[in-house]
């Protein structure tokens, strides 16, 4: 049973669809706990459950709860209107939109997306999620919920003096070295957090690009599921059939990723991003057929 800490009225949103969708790698299914979700995120634990147009959410830090809940599962922003916008592009969007409806982008610790996402580069979700737990469980700080122990993602203080082989020893590969340079980039200042905001998808995606290891996709990762910018269409495999089944059928395998960037930007436009997770999860899901 779920000890309620707060309750939340929600509207379009399926907490389901959108932690499973790709974004996140902190959570899990509570067993024999229907549609019940914990996850780690900033400071806190979270416990919560969803029936029908109510979240019951739990956490060990009952502080700002309500605000730190609707900030990350980005709870004010009307989805429903962006998704009667976004069923009218085409046929296949709104059949996409229908079958994922409630899907929403999670407002992640821009630290935490980093780092993950560039565990992520050519990897599988388990063994992200794994090397995520590991790092956090080795260099993070312990916080307990419900009688278990959790622990948060490590700051970049606290990563400061780990080592490339430290780094692959919690099952990171090759992606050992990015990790290191890019907390000493980040220790340095080379991209200031506080001015994210402030910065254009263009001029933010310029300077992730300079740090070791966030190529293209990993860029436009960062800035869906972190930074507020909607505009972005990242592309990996799955992506990548979805749009060639739909889209690119005549290319004959001659699609490139600038080919679907030009298209999604000209067709999707600002809810570019929006759209990628609806086709993204459909077609990891089944619900678009692979031929």
């Amino acid at each position: 049973m779920l000890l309620n800490n707060i309750e939340i009225k929600v509207d379009c949103f399926n907490l389901k669809y959108t932690l499973e969708c790709g974004q996140c790698f902190r959570w899990e299914k509570v067993e024999d706990e229907p549609n019940t979700f914990i996850g780690v995120i900033h400071d806190r634990v979270l416990k919560v459950k969803q029936d029908g147009d109510t979240l019951y959410i739990s956490s060990n830090k009952e502080e700002n709860l309500e605000d730190v809940v609707r900030k990350y599962f980005d709870l004010d922003k009307d989805y429903r209107s962006i998704e009667k916008i976004i069923s009218k592009f085409d046929k296949n969007v709104e059949k996409a939109v229908k079958n994922t409806s409630g899907i929403r982008h999670l407002k992640q610790d821009f630290f935490e997306t980093l780092l993950s996402f560039i565990i992520s580069s050519n990897n599988n979700i388990p063994r992200i999620s794994k090397s995520i737990k590991t790092i956090s469980s080795k260099y993070g700080t312990k916080v307990m919920f419900e009688g278990k122990e959790y622990y948060l993602f490590p700051t970049k203080e606290q990563l400061k003096d780990v080592t490339s082989q430290e780094y692959r020893d919690c099952g990171v590969g090759f992606r050992d070295r990015y990790l290191k340079s890019t907390v000493e980039d980040m220790l340095n200042n080379k991209i200031d957090i506080n001015n994210i905001d402030n910065l254009s998808t263009e001029e933010l995606r310029k300077e992730l690009l300079t740090l070791k290891g966030v190529g293209p996709k990993v860029a436009d990762c960062i800035m869906l599921f972190s930074c507020n910018k909607d505009d972005v269409f990242p592309i990996d495999v799955w992506v990548e059939r979805v749009m060639s089944i739909l889209y690119f059928r005549e290319y004959k395998g001659k699609m490139t990723k600038k080919d679907i960037i030009e298209y999604a930007d000209k067709n999707f436009g600002k809810y570019s991003g929006i759209v990628q997770q609806h086709l993204f999860y459909n077609i990891r899901e089944g619900k678009i057929k692979l031929s």
